[in-house]
């Protein structure tokens, strides 16, 4: 179950946004634990959120939309 959220705020921290099929999800496996960040809130991988209609995974540090 996804965690909802506001949309991401400038002047927050918001770790990247990527897309559902985004080349950059491949990452080093140096990366594996890193945290996600949402509106200076601190997610850990695999951790959802949903804001928008949109539903988004901690993956590597980075958001990867899950869903529409």
């Amino acid at each position: 179950m996804s965690t909802p959220v506001e949309p991401a705020a400038p002047g927050k921290k918001t770790s990247a946004i990527l897309g559902p099929n985004s080349d950059e999800a491949t990452v080093q496996m140096d990366q594996m634990e890193q945290k996600c960040y949402w509106n200076d809130a601190e997610f850990s991988s695999g951790d959802q959120v949903s804001t928008g209609g949109k539903c988004y995974e901690c993956s590597f540090g980075s958001w990867v939309q899950v869903g529409d």
